[in-house]
């Protein structure tokens, strides 16, 4: 098919042409050259010229990063997202034309563009001839065989032809060690807002700059209260109410989280944890008593450390935290109680302090679910311990800090329920979150919104519909709002994969308009837990829904789609839920190997996965990526597989802001979107093979291209696939 310029739409005088951006026309003067200039897309800056100054510099536009605009009487031209197409030998760039004088002007590609290197001229491909009217605006996509790079000192120049308008753009040079089409150009037009609004980048960095501010007041807020920590431990060891046995840390930092609208809100957080040493460093100290939870108790008063630890929380919430939590502040108060493995031979009495609980929501080793205790049927369960040690804490608080009685508070409750019998498993963590801490100090943080379930990228909206039907079954997991690490000791951050849901729900989109499946045939899961993982993928004691779903459909092809948090433990990687602690991956994490022995095992003969995910441990525990050291898992039998990866073992998976995707979902998008690049041969079937190369590509449309330009040259991101004899395997067929 003949690449082709199609007008796309007639846009009044006056309107906003690049988002809320309008260019002021400068005068117009005798030179050729001076009526060129370039507006960066990646900033607001505006830098008036001086026409009448002969030593004004030149200066270099990276036409990737820029719109490169010519004003002459009649029209004016712009031109951007210069590229080349592999393996073609062509030249592609992006063009915009608007006619301001005159009227029925016609337009052809071949006729009215040309490239001149050396004396010698090159045109463009022909597009069908558009007339071009007063007012109207052409855009589309411009393609020039050429068989040169323009590297080193090579230089070309472009021309375009509008009626009785000449646009001249000068090309050539290399950038960033790659090659690059680029403009030099005399000055830098002057661009002014319309609306007079802050550009979203904009306002962005106002947001990071005071979210700085916040994490270095958080950051003095934890000196302090290590500090008093210390005074307050040592006191209470003076007086025999604590021994060298118990250790007590806390931690605050500022983390952003997702409401359940998309809003993105920055709370400060503070999480206290209290660890007994275990029986055996105990012995050494033989005068001196345990201080934790004695097997199959739950009251305050049954643990001496977490008793004075409910009063160091106290203490340091009303003389640290209290300026934070005004009258009617959202408060989060999260209560991890844990209970080590030992075995229940009988019920133990239950003495109703709490009332009998029927169906309580709580959280067991980061699943959801709900827990009973009567008095008539006591305590039969690690479980039912583990929550039980929750209440009273809570109770406490209630009570006894001040700040709790004005602000709304919420509390939830954790249970981890460790495989392990030891003292050391029976112990406490509390976790207060204050949302919006710093909406008084830092006004700009609260009143920036952005929606990050809000899709209006183009990869969202404009989807190609095949007539392909597929009989193929799909799991599809995003996974957004990570909540708390709960478990075991020391802070671990766990912050939201701010566009997985995001990812999850345009590759769904794709999955049934592109690739022919059947929406009822797609397990479609947002925010998942570990249990979710469990009840899709099953159990050593549970069929899964995946089997299921294979088993009534008779379906010889599956489909597994993630975007979330992956992490490195014990040199594996995993599937972390919304609610799983990085550091109890075992039990509250899903391991990619277990994924790929159930995949195996299903009666089919082709298996697709595909992870927006790292295993560094980036974002989540910078230790881990300092000490950890993930094996790509193998599938049992790969010869069904076609595995890609976002990112290498060592990398991040990165996001692209501004598509509100994860960068290697939005280029995975636009490899089906835009069949006339990533279908490398022409054939109307997108491979495998041309798929990854679509994704790696580092010239102009790939993943390593794209994170560089958007990032800087100091970071990489490079897709992985493995793959056996499905190498040439049909993935999309238009």
């Amino acid at each position: 098919m003949i690449p082709t310029i199609c007008c796309v739409s007639m846009l009044m005088c006056g309107m906003t042409v690049y988002g809320q951006k309008s260019s002021s026309i400068n005068p117009i003067k005798t030179s050729v050259l001076p009526n060129v200039g370039w507006r960066d897309i990646q900033s607001d800056k505006e830098t008036s010229f001086d026409m009448n100054n002969p030593s004004w510099p030149k200066v270099t536009a990276n036409l990737k990063q820029k719109d490169l605009i010519s004003v002459l009487p009649e029209s004016y031209c712009v031109i951007s997202d210069f590229g080349r197409k592999p393996n073609r030998g062509m030249m592609t760039f992006l063009l915009e034309v608007k006619l301001q004088k005159g009227n029925n002007i016609t337009f052809n590609a071949e006729q009215n563009i040309v490239l001149e290197i050396k004396g010698k001229t090159y045109k463009a491909l022909p597009s069908k001839t558009l007339t071009l009217t007063k007012d109207g605006i052409l855009k589309g996509e411009i393609n020039i065989p050429l068989r040169k790079s323009l590297k080193k000192n090579r230089t070309a120049t472009l021309y375009v032809t509008i009626g009785n308008d000449k646009h001249r753009f000068e090309l050539g040079g290399r950038a960033y060690g790659r090659t690059q089409e680029l403009a030099l150009v005399p000055y830098y037009p002057l661009w002014m807002d319309v609306k007079k609004k802050e550009e979203p980048k904009k306002e962005i960095a106002i947001v990071e700059k005071a979210v700085k501010k916040a994490e270095d007041v958080t950051n003095e807020i934890k000196g302090d209260l290590k500090e008093l920590l210390a005074t307050m431990i040592s006191e209470l060891r003076a007086q025999k109410k604590l021994t060298e046995n118990t250790q007590v840390d806390v931690n605050a930092e500022v983390m952003p989280e997702v409401k359940k609208d998309g809003q993105v809100e920055y709370n400060m957080k503070v999480r206290y944890d209290v660890q007994v040493l275990s029986e055996h460093l105990k012995k050494l100290r033989i005068d001196e008593g345990t201080e934790d939870w004695p097997s199959g108790k739950y009251r305050l008063k049954d643990s001496q450390a977490a008793l004075q630890t409910a009063g160091i929380i106290k203490s340091t919430i009303e003389s640290k935290l209290e300026q934070y939590i005004a009258p009617g502040t959202e408060v989060t108060v999260k209560i991890i109680g844990s209970t080590d493995a030992s075995p229940f031979r009988n019920a133990v009495a239950y003495d109703g302090a709490f009332g009998d609980i029927q169906d309580a929501e709580y959280f067991v080793n980061g699943s959801f679910g709900y827990v009973s205790v009567n008095t008539k049927d006591g305590i039969s369960s690690n479980e039912q311990l583990a929550y039980l040690r929750t209440l009273d804490i809570k109770n406490f608080m209630q009570k006894h800090i001040g700040a709790f009685r004005v602000a709304n508070v919420h509390y939830e409750h954790f249970a981890e329920v460790a495989d392990k019998v030891g003292a050391k498993y029976r112990r406490v963590a509390v976790e207060v979150t204050i949302h919006n801490a710093f909406q008084k100090d830092y006004p700009e943080i609260a009143s920036y919104k952005e929606n990050v379930y809000e899709r209006t990228s183009e990869v969202d909206t404009n989807i190609p519909e095949t007539t392909a039907k597929s009989n193929a079954v799909a799991v599809v997991i995003g996974n957004t709002d990570y909540q708390v690490a709960t478990g075991k000791q020391g802070s671990t951050k766990v912050g939201p994969v701010k566009y997985a849901v995001n990812d999850a729900t345009t590759m769904r989109d794709y999955l049934v308009k592109t690739l022919g499946l059947d929406e009822k045939n797609i397990l479609f899961k947002t925010n998942a837990d570990k249990k979710n993982f469990d009840d899709i993928f099953g159990t050593d004691n549970q069929e899964g829904e995946l089997a299921k779903l294979v088993a009534s459909t008779g379906s010889k092809e599956v489909y597994f789609y993630y975007s979330g948090h992956g992490y490195p433990f014990m040199g594996e990687p995993y599937l972390l839920g919304v609610r799983s602690n990085p550091k109890s991956c075992k039990e509250q994490a899903t391991s990619l190997q277990s994924i790929y022995r159930i995949l195996s095992a299903l009666p089919v003969d082709k298996v697709n996965v595909i992870t927006d995910a790292c295993f560094s441990g980036q974002e989540i525990s910078m230790e881990a990526s300092a000490t950890e050291f993930v094996r790509r898992p193998k599938p049992d039998k790969l010869a069904k597989f076609v595995i890609l990866s976002a990112s290498g073992e060592d990398q991040y998976a990165n996001w692209y802001k501004e598509k509100k995707h994860g960068l290697f979902s939005y280029v995975l998008f636009k490899a089906m979107q835009d069949k006339a690049k990533s279908d490398l041969n022409g054939d109307g079937v997108l491979s495998f093979d041309e798929l990854y190369k679509y994704l790696s590509d580092t010239q102009s449309s790939g993943v390593p291209y794209l994170v560089i330009e958007l990032e800087g040259d100091q970071v990489r991101q490079d897709p992985v696939i493995q793959v056996s004899a499905r190498k040439n395997a049909v993935f999309v067929k238009y």
